[in-house]
């Protein structure tokens, strides 16, 4: 083969490679449950779920968000809160028309929009980062390496889920050191629920080992087959005598009444030693399972018991 042949070839040959490493898109699977293809290193990103907006934030890609939800925005996330960022609306009733002025590469959603996946599908690559209540470290961590591919922020994810691990393990150890027992529960409307099977409740006491003082057991459902709630009062107290109760007061989430600082009586709690810790609750109720809402909740769980 004579010279101008071989570089001719060596040219091609090079050109493929070059063709080959430009991926403009790539396969995702978060949690195992759906293949979908995203484009690489996007800069246009509709954010509906906010553990994965401040995950985003944490790899340093914050600004390749270009809408997200505006009214609930919780406090650690005001900075989204610009003329950049374009309101998608409700979290749970999307505004579609906005969404399409962002012109998004993609779509982030959690379950509060799962029943608008193929309107948002027709607009965008879609990817639901709900965070698996069963599995929510791995889950959370799944979501980090997913976004982290996404957006080639590899080396971040690693340092962040590293972070996360130490802290994790630092929880649990201060957790299995104390004694006390904890029940947690979701105040709505004036009322109390124990909510032992939530993805709080899971994050608690799944993930940080923080001791149940009542132990997860089937719900026992009403004569429509649906959930019996268990309500949580001054009787409950007195019967159960948790060290901790602790509070995500969906109401205040969500601009709504805000659970009475004497919901409970001051004596029961007293002679049952039960003390209220209230979670913050646009974090707990309307973000988690993101890099650094996981972070913060860790923080105010395991400070109630030390």
């Amino acid at each position: 083969m004579n010279t101008k042949k071989k570089l001719l070839l060596s040219s091609l040959a090079a050109l493929m490679l070059g063709l080959t490493g430009c991926q403009s898109s790539i396969t995702v699977n978060p949690d195992n449950k759906q293949s979908v293809v995203v484009p690489k290193s996007p800069n246009k990103v509709v954010v509906m779920n906010y553990g994965a907006l401040d995950t985003l934030d944490a790899l340093g890609k914050g600004s390749i968000v270009t809408a997200t939800p505006l009214s609930v925005l919780p406090t650690y996330l005001q900075q989204y809160k610009n003329a950049n960022v374009i309101d998608t609306g409700n979290m749970k009733e999307p505004n579609i028309d906005a969404i399409k002025q962002a012109k998004p590469q993609l779509i982030i959603i959690d379950g509060r929009q799962a029943s608008h996946t193929e309107e948002f599908t027709k607009i965008a690559p879609v990817i639901n980062l709900s965070v698996d209540a069963k599995n929510y470290l791995e889950s959370t961590k799944n979501h980090i390496n997913v976004l982290a591919n996404i957006t080639g922020t590899e080396e971040t994810a690693n340092n962040l889920i590293q972070s996360l691990d130490a802290k994790v393990n630092n929880a649990q150890s201060v957790a299995q050191a104390s004694n006390k027992k904890a029940i947690v529960a979701i105040h709505n409307d004036g009322k109390m629920i124990l909510i032992n099977a939530s993805s709080s409740a899971a994050l608690i006491h799944d993930v940080l080992h923080v001791k149940r003082a009542v132990p997860l057991a089937p719900q026992p459902t009403n004569g429509i087959g649906k959930p019996k709630p268990t309500f949580i009062d001054n009787s409950y107290i007195s019967k159960v005598k948790p060290d901790i109760i602790y509070v995500v007061d969906r109401s205040k989430a969500i601009g709504q009444s805000a659970m009475k600082d004497d919901f409970f009586n001051a004596k029961v709690l007293a002679k049952s030693k039960t003390e209220v810790v209230y979670l913050t609750p646009d974090l707990w109720y309307l973000s988690g399972g993101g890099a650094e809402s996981l972070d913060r909740q860790i923080d105010e769980v395991i400070n109630a018991l030390k």
